[in-house]
């Protein structure tokens, strides 16, 4: 699963490389006219072009997959912020492969120290419930790539699918720094230190560094990341109607069947998997939500004219 999603991230790095300038540099004016401060009285004209040619060199360059419909995508990507961002994710989700030390207490851990809630699923162990989390991500996954070509069109639904990738990564991201901070063993690690018998996992996954990685479920993270960056951007493209609100529902269930999966297979702590709900949600919301959209509305005020007009950033 993790291996995947690395190849997903490296492939999504040379997408984003190869088409900013391809899409970027061809659209003029990408942004509107930068603006800078009123110049002072009698100041001098080569000093305010300078000026000017300052905050020009300053402004971001925009990611323009569909200059032709200012009603697509939903966001808008800058290469100097976007970039940059997913990279640096893909490198933080990768601090798992480093970590190969085993749990403190493997290959046995004793439930007495777990909380009442966490030691109700202490011993669990099953490689299929393991498997269902994983086909459920890629299935939510699936849907959100589904839906946006059929909303979109490919270049449109690809620079959507970036955002939608940065709140994954990002959620990942921070879920990695803190299931390595806090070195916690996974459920299969549990069981009664008087009964071999109930320790079920294999003694190398109980003597393997990934048995200190449950607090909290990267899975969880995910998923509800995913959920809720899907939910944002079906809520720009259809602002009317309930299809967001539809897809939020859906998205959600999925993503509550991968944490209660990731509990069953003995990976994750029920507080495991209410972690990663709430940092997965968090995230997917905010970095969505921080992306600006290409199209704003404006007012229009004269001495004959009320309303409003639609401006696009392209």
């Amino acid at each position: 699963m993790f291996m995947s999603v690395v190849r997903a991230s490296i492939l999504m790095i040379s997408l984003l490389a190869t088409l900013t300038p391809a899409i970027a540099q061809p659209v003029e004016p990408a942004e509107p006219p930068p603006t800078i401060a009123p110049p002072a009285t009698g100041a001098p004209p080569d000093k305010v072009d300078d000026a000017k040619d300052v905050a020009k060199k300053a402004s971001l360059t925009p990611i323009v997959p569909s200059p032709g419909d200012v009603s697509r995508p939903a966001f808008q990507l800058y290469a100097e912020i976007d970039i940059p961002v997913v990279a640096v994710g893909v490198v933080f989700s990768f601090a798992r492969l480093v970590k190969n030390q085993p749990a403190y207490c493997a290959p046995t851990c004793d439930q007495a120290e777990l909380s009442r809630i966490d030691r109700l699923t202490a011993g669990n162990w099953s490689p299929g419930w393991s498997s269902a989390s994983d086909y459920a991500l890629y299935g939510l996954a699936g849907l959100g790539v589904g839906l946006l070509l059929v909303d979109e069109g490919v270049l449109p639904a690809l620079n959507d699918g970036v955002v939608l990738f940065e709140s994954v990564m990002s959620a990942t991201a921070v879920a990695s720094i803190m299931t390595i901070a806090a070195g916690r063993p996974r459920p299969f690690l549990y069981g009664d230190p008087n009964d071999p018998s109930s320790y079920k996992a294999p003694l190398s996954d109980r003597n393997s560094g990934n048995a200190g990685l449950s607090f909290l479920s990267s899975h969880t993270a995910m998923a509800f990341a995913l959920a809720t960056s899907l939910y944002v951007t079906q809520r720009r493209l259809h602002p009317s109607g309930n299809r967001s609100k539809l897809v939020l529902g859906i998205g959600l269930g999925v993503a509550s069947f991968v944490g209660m999966a990731r509990v069953m297979s003995g990976f994750h702590f029920i507080t495991d998997v209410a972690g990663g709900a709430v940092v997965g949600s968090s995230v997917g919301v905010l970095i969505s939500s921080i992306h600006k959209s290409p199209v704003t509305v404006v007012p229009i005020v004269t001495d004959t004219t009320r309303g409003a007009a639609v401006q696009a950033t392209f």
